[in-house]
């Protein structure tokens, strides 16, 4: 297929670049929808949009995210592996809508929330609406053109949040949440069809339905188990406690959703292709692991830890104390974010030396451990949930460092050895913000306070990185100063 693009995509920053603006951009945003929109609707509105992205987020992420990949691993792509992917999930995405319809009541009995009805019979369309971006998605990937991406992300949060908050404050309710996301997702299909040099049809052909299905199996398994180890885990909590304190636990993920997204997806996104050129070269392979690995963690463990230190002031300053059971959930969580690096990254490279098989028994396992630390925790309460769920990235670390030993023959220096100087200096910052708390807490508090941390903490970061990563302190400034 001729990939040259009939309307050229002009891009000054670099793929990683473009996502992380994109990416920071649109957490930002939710971050500020969500200030607004959580002390006026409460924990059960965003317990009862938990429930229903459980069905729906299965048929939005699985089929159209491994389809994405799988077109992405094609190492010939033509126009009909395009057209035959957007025809096959899109009529998988349907019939799931129609089952999911069909079954809204059902599952409200269930869960003992029978407002779950009305809103899955209305979001059942949802999955086909995603499904319809998986090839254009595929398609900026393959080209390194990220700018795409980041536009049809930024315009459609600001659409979709837009109609959110109008619908919020005229007393919508949780149907302010609905509508926001079906504005969303079909803005988001227009603006990246809009945008990339791809023809919008159906169409079918085996042989291309064939080639894509090679790939697609082993990544689907992978797309399977990462949803389950993200939704089943709500799902099961759902039953246990009811709408409000998933709506706690989901305030409490999605901060830490919000961080990964920022400081590890673009990474992992554009790792996932760069890594390819490396797929028989070892020695390369390991240098481009360890700077991937490098730029993740330092960017995401003064987050992580800091974020911690600070959530009990944050939540004071933002939230009503209908949320406040959340706060020691909140610290847990953000602070298992730093072992997502490792299976990130270990992913990353499996997908990327075409080890498909090898990253979805990775996944398999990931989900399984979720699945029983749920089961376990559940009954337990929101604190000590947190606290199994959390140590689940932790203690299966292993896991993803031996297949990256066996298959890919890098030793766990590279990956693990990478992460020690951020981490000492997130640790040291953690501390150091920790102490000037117990110090200002008796005479600064509420928005003052806050701000105070966050800058002593920044500072005191980046005086670390500066003593243990002079390299890498050097060369971001150097990066950072203005081309003359």
């Amino acid at each position: 297929m001729d990939t040259a693009p009939r309307v050229k995509l002009r891009a000054r920053l670099s793929p990683t670049s473009w996502l992380t603006t994109k990416t920071v951009f649109s957490q930002i945003f939710a971050i500020l929808l969500f200030a607004i929109q959580a002390p006026l609707l409460g924990p059960k509105a965003f317990g009862l949009i938990s429930l229903v992205m459980v069905f729906i987020g299965f048929c939005e992420f699985v089929p159209c995210e491994a389809a994405s990949d799988s077109l992405i691993s094609v190492r010939e792509a033509e126009e009909e592996h395009f057209a035959t992917t957007t025809t096959a999930i899109v009529a998988f995405s349907l019939l799931f809508g129609v089952l999911i319809f069909i079954g809204a009541d059902w599952l409200g009995k269930v869960l003992a929330a029978p407002e779950l009805g009305p809103i899955l019979r209305v979001m059942a369309i949802l999955p086909a609406l995603t499904a319809v971006s998986a090839a254009p998605t595929a398609f900026t990937k393959r080209e390194m053109q990220f700018g795409p991406l980041a536009l049809r992300s930024i315009i459609s949060m600001l659409v979709g949040g837009v109609v959110g908050l109008v619908l919020t404050l005229t007393g919508f309710g949780v149907w302010a949440l609905v509508w926001q996301a079906l504005v969303t997702r079909l803005v988001i299909a227009v603006v990246l069809w809009k945008t990339v040099p791809l023809k919008f049809r159906f169409g079918f052909s085996r042989r291309h339905f064939n080639d894509v299905l090679r790939y697609a199996a082993p990544t689907l398994v992978s797309r399977v188990m990462n949803w389950g180890g993200g939704q089943i885990p709500r799902f099961l909590l759902g039953l246990f406690w009811g709408p409000t304190p998933l709506g706690l636990f989901s305030l409490a993920s999605k901060l830490t959703e919000v961080l990964l997204e920022v400081t590890v997806v673009p990474r992992y996104a554009v790792a996932r292709v760069e890594l390819r050129r490396f797929a028989g070269d070892p020695v390369g392979l390991a240098a481009a692991l360890r700077k991937a690995v490098t730029l993740m963690s330092v960017f995401c463990f003064p987050l992580c830890v800091g974020g911690a230190v600070v959530v009990p002031t944050l939540f004071h300053v933002w939230l009503d104390p209908r949320w406040y059971a959340g706060i020691i959930a909140t610290q847990i969580l953000l602070l298992a974010c730093m072992a997502q690096i490792t299976h990130y990254c270990a992913g990353a490279t499996l997908l990327a030396c075409n080890f498909q098989k090898a990253e979805a028994i990775g996944s398999v396992v990931q989900t399984l451990t979720t699945v029983v630390a749920v089961l376990i925790a559940a009954p337990f309460g929101i604190t000590v949930a947190a606290a199994v769920i959390g140590g689940r990235p932790v203690a299966t670390i292993p896991v993803p460092v031996t297949l990256l030993k066996r298959k890919c023959g890098l030793s766990p220096r590279v990956i693990l050895g990478a992460q020690v100087p951020a981490l000492a200096a997130a640790l040291v910052m953690g501390v150091g913000v920790w102490l000037l708390q117990l110090e200002t807490a008796p005479w600064l508090s509420g928005i003052t306070e806050l701000l105070l941390l966050v800058v002593a903490g920044a500072a005191l970061y980046a005086l670390m990185i500066a003593l243990l990563m002079p390299g890498f302190a050097a060369q971001f400034i150097r990066r950072s100063q203005p081309a003359v």
